[in-house]
């Protein structure tokens, strides 16, 4: 559409300047559809909750209920199938209330839109546009539809959502005869979705809905397949390990009783199937989602929104984080960061368009700040605002006063302040100007006030300036004011201003400031020139020769800065032995300078890997650039070139997050392992397509929630590990009974008691234990490392022997022992491995550290849950009505007392372990 003449594109599209006809418009609605983004359809809320139990740790639970009815242990049936469901309605509720939260946040494309239709203007639903409508578009409005320009006035439009290219566009009516360009490129095209910066125009539809570009990007967003978390790998992988375990342990039970004890077929099948109960770990799935879901409610007041509970966890196992600049790095708002006047650099402090901020000159201990506006610096400056510079040191005074003027003057933004935000109404480069006038102490509403503009010349791409004639209000002074490019404005300039004089551009002088400009451009600065003239008030004033015999005043270079929290935030993934790569539309040497100042990139020439470039690698050569380059840029890149090399990514076995915010983000964050969407600046096709949405846009943010990560799957392994150690244990017991022929030490009722009552809070305590001190300071865990290693699996299996040894032991000595009937036996050895499980809570807490290293009293979570199960354990034994309920009965004190210090065994035991291990590593 962009190579068409205006002529041969009304003609295509069958409609004229006067707009369709209203007769027109509902026979194109039904060929094309709604002008609308459709949705990837939602599962209704049956189906989400019906999701829940898909896992295979609650299938095996399920099943067990099953058996656990069958073999007639209604009780043990009802608290399985309750422990499920509630595992169920955690899981959904989170999924609902993240779902909610979203809702909350989504606000993209603008319902209405002006449209002309029979030759008259008229507002209308933005949906209801079809392609051939002829649209009207002023300063802030949105683009709802994808559009080609048939008449414009000095108009501009950030199209930073599609391509991440902060700096707005300018337009043209002019058709294009390239063939294949990009977005950015196609400068008489305006498409959905992105905002008029500048100027007003006209355009005609071209596209709509799922056929516009953003429409095509959804699509692509919505047919990426999302793979499993590492943490839904490692449930199945630890959901099969059960079942195996437990169809042995059954098999053999039952092979065992009829076979070889010749008891009856029923009863050896439901004994057999009752152990087989007891051996699943019913209390893991519902420990790890309440662990996940207490993680989310933690980020969540830290400002993340976390979609899906393993995403958690998945944040923590992350090696490659691919950030967009624009946006997410950045702030997505241009601030002046240098200024050169004639025999002075300046640094100018603050970020964004809030004008807090100080201006210090290099090479000297000067500092210019506003005494109303707070410090943001903590140098030990000779500070100045205003007043004292104009009594100080006049002759920069009187610089910065015509520097201040001219950006604040030749300029149709403004800035304001909304709900304690400052935000720019219109072009982000003249807000980032406005923003510097007041943090040099020209209030620019004062300037306003003071000069009354009386002709405007408006910026065009051949002059390259812009400039502007004004009058004082009380006085006869009339100026010219210009800004734009260096060099076309040092070809207007005779004259320039040095230290309050007027003064005349030598070639020295000239090559000066050619050199500033030069070197702000290096730092990928985008640099403009300022100048004025004097002239008599006239009644009115020409355009011709206006630009003519200028003063020239300085310059002021500026950019899309970093955040202040990504320097430091970076800084810890490198510690965290993370790599992270910009994958940006923005320009390489943009991306490279930005990457330098919060510390990505460090070496002299790191690898900048373009669109163009991209388009032509195969995946094995782009795999080897990865491979070969600690150091990568990829710039100028489309939604394709970023699916592509998150792809290739994971193809090297690295788990990967993707930050963004645009809609050429969605497709790449959905891909990813992790996708993190911005929740201000974000569009709704991002959040969407992400894990988690960062409601503050904090890059800080992606920091905490991987530390959270990391810190869940430590906890994870422990309380896995204190789980599975009391389950071995419970089964050794149980085998120990029939090789030895004693009578069951444990009932499966009390060991359901052990696994979904008294070991369920400790376990929880242990899911929120505090981080290692070096959580961040190893590198991220193999991403095939496996929870179940040989290693860990063989720690809780020899606990569990112990566990098992200990208990058996303790019940045969008690059912030898003198009136000691059954029932207390059993009641001792149910209460005992109960007590000996709050000893290996604290156990579990690590597996080399002795908990005199930790700290006894770090994890008040956790003696208050071993507090609350003792309470528990004793109420199970001593009230009545519960020990007709499950099978117990009163214990003497002097019982109790020994089946105390009994269970302190299993922990002097492993301190001694502990202590071995670190003599040997000493």
């Amino acid at each position: 559409m962009h190579q068409k003449t205006q002529s041969q594109l009304l003609k295509l599209l069958k409609t004229n300047l006067d707009g369709l006809p209203q007769s027109e418009i509902k026979l194109r609605q039904k060929q094309y559809g709604k002008n609308q983004i459709t949705a990837k359809r939602r599962k209704p809320l049956i189906i989400q909750f019906l999701e829940e139990f898909k896992d295979l740790m609650v299938i095996i639970l399920i099943i067990a209920a099953i058996l656990a009815a069958i073999a007639g242990e209604k009780v043990d049936a009802s608290v399985i199938l309750f422990i499920v469901a509630v595992n169920a309605i955690i899981g959904f509720v989170q999924k609902f209330k993240a779902e909610k939260a979203l809702e909350a946040l989504k606000n993209m494309i603008q319902p209405h839109a002006k449209v002309i239709r029979d030759g008259r203007e008229r507002i209308v639903d933005a949906r209801e546009l079809v392609p051939g409508d002829i649209i009207i578009l002023e300063e802030g409005d949105q683009v709802s539809a994808d559009t080609r320009l048939i008449e414009e006035i000095d108009l501009e439009a950030n199209e930073s959502t599609l391509t991440g290219e902060s700096t707005p566009v300018k337009k043209t009516i002019d058709s294009i005869d390239k063939r294949t360009i990009n977005l950015d490129e196609r400068q008489n095209m305006l498409f959905m979705g992105t905002t008029i910066t500048k100027g007003h125009g006209k355009a005609v539809i071209v596209n709509t809905g799922m056929n516009t570009m953003f429409g095509q990007i959804a699509h692509l967003t919505t047919s990426t397949k999302k793979d499993k978390s590492p943490l839904e790998k490692e449930l199945l992988r630890i959901g099969v390990f059960v079942g195996k375990i437990t169809l042995v342990i059954s098999t053999i039970l039952f092979l065992t009783g009829y076979f070889l004890q010749g008891e009856k077929f029923i009863d050896t099948l439901l004994f057999a199937t009752s152990v087989a109960v007891a051996a699943v770990p019913e209390g893991l799935p519902a420990t790890i989602t309440i662990a996940l879901a207490l993680g989310v409610q933690r980020l969540a007041k830290k400002n993340a929104i976390v979609k899906q509970l393993s995403s958690v966890e998945t944040l923590g196992s992350t090696t490659v984080i691919c950030t967009d600049k624009t946006g997410t790095l950045t702030k997505n708002e241009m601030t002046v960061r240098e200024i050169f006047i004639p025999n002075y650099n300046i640094q100018v402090h603050g970020v964004g368009y809030n004008p807090t901020g100080a201006l210090h000159i290099t090479g000297t201990n000067v500092k210019i700040s506003l005494a109303s506006m707070p410090d943001d610096t903590e140098d030990d400056f000779e500070d100045f605002n205003l007043k004292s510079l104009a009594t100080n040191n006049l002759k920069l005074h009187r610089n910065l006063e015509l520097l201040s003027g001219a950006a604040t003057l030749c300029n149709n933004s403004s800035l304001v302040e909304e709900k304690e935000k400052w935000k720019i109404i219109g072009d982000p480069t003249e807000g980032a100007l406005l923003t510097a006038s007041e943090k040099m102490g020209f209030e620019i509403t004062k300037l306003n006030q003071r000069w009354k503009r009386k002709l405007e010349i408006p910026f065009s791409s051949e002059r390259k300036t812009m400039s502007v004639i004004c009058e004082a209000k009380l006085t006869k002074e009339a100026r010219v004011f210009t800004k734009g490019a260096t060099t076309e404005v040092l070809e207007n300039c005779t004259h320039v201003l040095i230290n309050g004089h007027v003064e005349e551009l030598t070639a020295k002088l000239k090559k000066q400031i050619e050199g500033n400009n030069e070197r702000m451009a290096k730092k990928a600065l985008r640099v403009l020139a300022f100048a004025y003239r004097e002239i008599p008030k006239e009644k009115t004033y020409r355009r011709q020769g206006t630009e003519t015999k200028m003063v020239f005043i300085g310059l002021m270079g500026m950019i899309d800065p970093p955040r202040p929290e990504v320097a430091k935030a970076v800084a810890l993934t490198h510690q965290a032995g993370i790599k992270t790569y910009i994958i940006t539309g923005d320009y390489g040497v943009t991306a490279e300078a930005i990457a330098r100042q919060v510390g990505i990139v460090t070496g002299k020439n790191p690898r900048i890997v373009q669109g163009v470039e991209l388009q032509t690698l195969s995946e094995p050569r782009l795999s080897k650039i990865i491979r070969d380059n600690d150091e990568i840029i990829f710039s100028r890149v489309s939604p394709a070139h970023k699916l592509k090399i998150v792809s290739v990514l994971k193809k090297h076995g690295e788990i990967v997050a993707m930050t963004g915010d645009g809609v050429n983000d969605a497709p790449a964050l959905k891909r990813s392992d992790i996708g993190v969407a911005m929740g201000i600046s974000g569009t709704d096709v991002s959040k969407e397509a992400s894990n988690m949405v960062l409601v503050d846009d904090s890059y800080g943010t992606i920091v905490t929630a991987i530390e959270e990560g990391r810190k869940i799957y430590q906890n994870l392994r422990k309380f896995v590990f204190y789980i599975f150690s009391c389950n071995i244990g419970e089964l050794v017991t149980v085998f120990a009974a029939i090789i030895l022929q004693m009578p069951p030490p444990l009932t499966a009722v009390l060991i359901l008691c052990v696994d979904l009552g008294t070991d369920v809070l400790p376990a929880l305590a242990l899911g929120v234990d505090n981080a290692d001190p070096d959580t961040m300071s190893n590198p991220p865990r193999n991403p095939k490392e496996k929870i179940l290693k040989r290693d860990f699996v063989t720690h809780f299996v020899y606990l569990g022997l112990v566990i098992g040894t200990i208990v058996t032991t303790y019940f045969y000595v008690a059912l030898h022992g003198d009136e000691v009937s059954y029932l207390e036996a059993s009641t001792s050895a149910f209460a005992l491995l109960v007590f000996i499980q709050m000893w290996n809570a604290i156990n579990a807490r690590s597996a080399q550290h002795s908990i005199f290293e930790l700290g006894v009293f770090s994890n008040k979570y956790l003696l208050g849950a071993i507090a609350i199960s003792v309470f528990t354990v004793f109420g199970m034994v001593e009230i009545p009505f519960i020990q007709n309920l499950i099978g117990t009965t009163h214990l003497s004190p002097l019982m109790w007392l020994s089946i105390i210090a009994v269970s302190s065994s299993v922990f002097i035991i492993e301190e001694m372990r502990k202590l071995i291990f670190k003599l040997k590593k000493a």
